[in-house]
């Protein structure tokens, strides 16, 4: 008995010495994400520490990062310091709200603008994102919740061995396209000339549909946001809602409008909101590359009306003189739009070598291909191609990529939540 229990001592501490410099390389080993779009989260919650005077703070997910010029919100509010806090909105927007709170003092004005989404909308926080954020500035993690610490720890394995692969590999990950730091500017917009007009195949994300049902609001979050405006309160900062802009083609549900949930807000939340739905809901010729995500003309118009619901908001009657931009010419729909019924419920296939124009890829396309192992995707840009959230649902295939685009597509915007299923050629 005593020689077992010393064979499980000395397995069991064995096991602990080799697994701890893997998991805790994730922290110890330099920051490899810091080039990439989530590397910009530190220099946010540095710009919002750091930001003199009272705030204009935007919360929400990217689509606010894509939505805002901050420069012109600065002109028309003088004295106000702009902050956007618009990040990936797989980090969670309650995340956003701890990383904010401890920070907001008196004469802030703090607008939150999330996707109208189900994720975003919820408690939701994703671990994954989050320790790509917070990579190289690890003093971040005392903000995170006592209640996302289980989830934190859970996803610090599969990032602790990312990051040794890149350290043995000398690769470090840069982001592609727009999805990379360098595309925000100092107040945290994303302004690139990449953003020059809409690029999505059909003009809007058929994978991603947009509703505005009420019920999209959990419960817990409502929760949240209410002790969020009621600890800024204390301060003497003030909270709003706003809405964040939607690709009208996106509109999926019609038994829901924006005035349904605009309603189920203003029954719910104890803090206004600014402005009318429907203006938040804008032509196609606006986005750029998501239903969410609007071009440099979208985000100067959608600015502006921003503007003038807060100076209505805050009885600012001086005119709003910032000259509106002409839509850009739409293009023309390009590239093969793979639909479920082309390979779905295969089961002889073991490879799939997809075209090299592919643009979209249908939720389910591969369901039921329970031989599959292969799908070959020859596409360099991951940005190029349009996924939605059950790209590999109904199939344990894994997705093989050009060489030297691994990285790019493990942190794409889209791509990323398949990280541990996508192989290099």
């Amino acid at each position: 008995m005593k020689t077992t229990k010393r064979f499980i001592l000395i397995t069991s501490l064995i096991t602990l010495l080799v697994l701890a410099p893997l998991t805790l390389g994730g922290i110890l080993l330099p920051a490899a994400y810091r080039d990439t779009f989530m590397g910009e989260l530190p220099f946010k919650v540095k710009r919002l520490h750091e930001a003199p005077g009272p705030r204009i703070i935007v919360i929400g997910g990217s689509g606010m990062a894509f939505a805002l010029d901050s420069a012109l919100v600065e002109k028309s509010f003088p004295g106000y310091a702009p902050v956007n806090m618009g990040m990936y909105a797989d980090l969670g927007t309650s995340f956003l709200l701890d990383l904010t709170e401890d920070e907001l003092r008196e004469g802030d004005l703090v607008i939150i603008a999330p996707e109208e989404d189900p994720q975003t909308l919820s408690m939701y926080f994703g671990g994954r994102s989050a320790l790509q954020g917070m990579d190289g500035a690890w003093s971040l993690l005392k903000k995170v919740s006592r209640r996302d610490l289980g989830t934190l720890i859970g996803a610090l394995p599969a990032f602790s061995l990312e990051k040794w692969r890149f350290a043995l590999s000398g690769e470090v990950p840069q982001g592609e396209g727009i999805y990379k730091r360098s595309s925000f500017n100092e107040y945290g917009d994303i302004d690139s000339d990449l953003a020059d007009k809409n690029r999505m195949p059909g003009r809007f994300d058929a994978a991603r549909p947009v509703s505005f049902d009420p019920a999209l609001l959990d419960k817990d979050f409502e929760d949240r946001l209410n002790r969020y405006a009621e600890a800024a309160m204390k301060k003497g900062a003030l909270v709003f809602w706003y809405f964040c802009p939607v690709d009208r083609l996106a509109l999926g549900d019609p038994s829901f409008t924006p005035d349904d949930f605009y309603d189920a807000l203003y029954e719910r939340l104890d803090f206004p909101i600014l402005g009318d739905p429907g203006s938040a809901v804008m032509d196609e010729a606006w986005f750029y590359d998501t239903n969410f995500h609007l071009n440099r003309s979208g985000r100067t118009l959608y600015t502006v009306q921003l503007i003038r619901d807060l100076k209505a908001q805050l009885g600012i009657t001086a005119a709003t003189d910032i000259p509106l931009p002409q839509a850009p010419p739409l293009p023309a729909s390009s590239g093969t739009v793979l639909t479920a019924d082309r390979y779905a419920g295969r089961t002889d296939l073991e490879e799939i070598s997809l075209p090299e124009d592919t643009a979209y890829i249908e939720d389910y396309a591969f369901d039921g291909c329970t031989g599959l192992k292969r799908i070959i995707l020859p596409v360099r840009e991951p940005s190029r191609v349009l996924i939605g959230d059950h790209l590999l649902d109904g199939t344990g295939a894994f997705l093989y990529v050009p060489e030297g685009t691994l990285s790019a597509y493990r942190t794409d915007y889209r791509f990323s939540r398949y990280a541990g299923r996508i192989r290099e050629q």
